[in-house]
């Protein structure tokens, strides 16, 4: 039995969900298992806000090429830790977000994470909510429920604010 990777569930309309975790493969489980994991769980596509040094050994490109090797979608919203989303991510996202709406538009859920799975995570998962027409204090809300290290970082909470 392998060990197992951390995620914590939020419910969307329709059964679909967003699944908030920490980077996949840096936790008890290793990449594929932790991968696997989030599958079983309901992902059907795995969004990820690491910078491209963030991980180690061209740890990107592996998760990349796991994800596609598990049938998963895969999108690179990268935030540099601590930090409001910037070029790279603005551009990457108009695709991702159609992607992702559509997804959860059909039920399914969506792995999102950064490093810890919290700050960039709940960052991205309010961007996902708020197009879904949820109001953002009852997005903030939900997250810290399961994610209270989300939104406590000053250009987070400017960011999103933008959106409201």
């Amino acid at each position: 039995m392998s060990n197992s990777h951390p995620f914590w569930t939020l419910s969307l309309a329709n059964g679909a969900k967003l699944l908030l975790t920490p980077c996949p493969g840096t936790k008890e489980a290793n990449l594929r298992d932790s991968l696997s994991q989030l599958k079983e769980a309901g992902a059907t596509a795995v969004l990820t806000a690491l910078e491209p040094t963030d991980l180690p050994d061209n740890g990107l490109q592996q998760l990349a090429e796991e994800c596609e090797a598990l049938g998963l979608s895969w999108f690179h919203l990268p935030i540099e830790d601590d930090c409001a989303p910037g070029a790279l991510f603005n551009a990457n996202w108009p695709e991702a977000n159609k992607a992702a709406q559509a997804m959860l538009d059909g039920g399914a859920g969506l792995a999102i994470h950064c490093m810890g799975g919290s700050g960039r995570t709940g960052l991205i998962a309010a961007r996902i909510m708020l197009d879904r027409g949820i109001a953002l204090d009852s997005a903030i809300e939900q997250i810290q429920a399961l994610r209270p290290g989300a939104f406590t970082r000053q250009a987070h909470i400017d960011y999103i604010q933008q959106f409201k």
